[in-house]
C-alpha cells in the first residue's frame, strides 16, 4: 500500500484486543479509533485496555456513528457477536458511513445461507457506498472452508472432501471454553443445545461455503452437536472441568448430493483434547491429505487472518464477499 491503512477496532473483547495489537505493530496500519459497548470503557484511552505501558492518544467510545463521522478512516475491524442478525445493524453503520469491515462474525462468513434477504440488502448498500465486507476467522474462515477450497487447486477431480478439527480447548480463552460447554452438567447442556445457545458456531456455513466454491448444489445439509464428558477432573487457567461433567463439544456438518455424503466436517472441541490437529481428506484425483500437526491456534491466528484480510479487503470490488469473491489475503508489512 502507498499510504497506510487507517483502522478503527470496533469490539474490545479477547479476540477484538488481540486484532488491535497486530494492528499497531504493523507499520502498514495505523489505528485511529476504538469502539466497544461496554459503557466502563467509555473515555479510557485504547493503550490502557490493551494492557500497554504508553497511551496511544485514541479513547474508546461507545458511540460509533459519532466516531464514523469524526475520524478520518479507511475499514473497521469488527469483533462483537458470531449471529449475523445481531451484527446486521453494526455493519450498516459502518457501510453507511463509507467504510471497508472485516467481521469476525462467524454466520457472515456465508451470510445468504441463513439470512439471504439480510444478506442481500447488505450487499446492495455496500455497492451503494462503494466499499466492501467479508467476514473471516480461523473456523470458519480458514481451516474448514478457506483452506480445504484452495487445496482442491491440485485436483482434476474432486469426489468428496472430509475436514477434521481437534481443538483442546483448555489452551484457548475463557469465553471460548465456556462457549462449549464446559463445566455444565449434561442436562444444562441439552438445554442450551434446544436454544441453539452453545458450541461452535459457523460449522454449516463452512459447510456450503464449500459447496458453493466447488459448484455443488447439496440436497441436504446436517448438523449435529453433542457432549463430551470428562473422564477426569482437569483444570485450566480459568475453571475446573469435574469427572462426568461437560468438557466440551463434539459437532458435525454434512452436506449430501445425489444421495451421497459429499461433504464432511467434524469439530471436536473440548478440555482435555488429546492429539491437536486439522486434517483435510480430498476423495479425487489426486487424493489428498493435509494434515497440521497441533492444528492452527485460533487465539493467535484469528487477529492476524483479520488483520491479514484488510489491504486485500480495500482493493477489491465494492460488495458483500465472501473469502472465496475476495481473492487471496496475505501476510503484509
Amino acid at each position: 500500500m502507498s499510504k497506510p491503512i487507517r483502522v478503527i477496532q470496533y469490539g474490545l473483547g479477547a479476540i477484538g484486543r488481540a486484532a488491535a495489537r497486530v494492528v499497531l505493530d504493523r507499520p502498514g496500519f495505523q489505528l485511529v479509533g476504538a469502539i466497544d459497548r461496554d459503557p466502563k470503557l467509555a473515555g479510557k484511552d485504547l493503550g490502557e485496555v490493551l494492557g500497554l505501558t504508553r497511551k496511544l492518544d485514541v479513547a474508546v467510545t461507545d458511540k460509533p456513528v459519532v466516531l464514523f463521522a469524526q475520524t478520518q478512516a479507511d475499514a473497521v475491524v469488527h469483533c462483537t457477536t458470531s449471529s449475523f442478525v445481531e451484527a446486521y445493524e453494526q455493519l450498516t453503520e459502518i457501510v453507511r458511513a463509507g467504510l471497508h469491515c472485516v467481521t469476525s462474525c462467524e454466520e457472515a462468513l456465508f451470510p445468504h445461507y441463513r439470512h439471504k434477504l439480510l444478506a442481500g440488502k447488505l450487499d446492495d448498500l455496500c455497492i451503494q457506498k462503494s466499499v466492501a465486507v467479508v467476514g473471516t476467522g480461523v473456523n470458519p474462515g480458514f481451516v474448514m472452508d478457506t483452506l480445504a477450497l484452495l487445496l482442491t487447486m491440485a485436483c482434476q477431480r474432486v469426489d468428496a472432501v472430509r475436514v477434521l478439527r481437534v481443538v483442546d480447548a483448555a489452551t484457548r480463552r475463557e469465553a471460548l471454553q465456556r462457549k462449549v460447554g464446559a463445566t455444565l452438567t449434561k442436562a444444562q447442556f441439552d438445554d442450551l443445545n434446544q436454544q441453539h445457545k452453545i458450541g461452535h458456531v459457523g460449522l454449516a456455513e463452512s459447510l456450503v461455503f464449500l459447496a458453493d466454491g466447488l459448484g455443488w448444489t447439496l440436497d441436504e445439509v446436517n448438523e449435529s452437536v453433542a457432549p463430551v464428558l470428562a473422564r477426569k477432573t482437569i483444570k485450566t487457567e480459568y475453571l475446573t472441568v469435574s469427572k462426568g461433567s461437560v468438557a466440551g463439544t463434539h459437532q458435525f456438518a454434512r452436506g449430501s448430493r445425489g444421495g451421497k455424503e459429499v461433504l464432511t466436517l467434524e469439530l471436536q472441541m473440548y478440555v482435555g483434547a488429546p492429539n491437536p490437529r486439522d486434517v483435510i481428506e480430498i476423495d479425487g484425483a489426486p487424493p489428498l491429505r493435509l494434515v497440521i500437526e497441533g492444528g492452527v491456534p485460533g487465539d493467535m491466528a484469528t487477529p492476524a487472518i483479520l488483520a491479514n484480510t484488510l489491504p486485500r479487503l480495500v482493493e477489491c470490488p465494492a460488495g458483500l464477499h465472501t473469502m472465496r469473491t475476495l481473492g487471496l489475503p496475505r501476510m503484509t508489512l
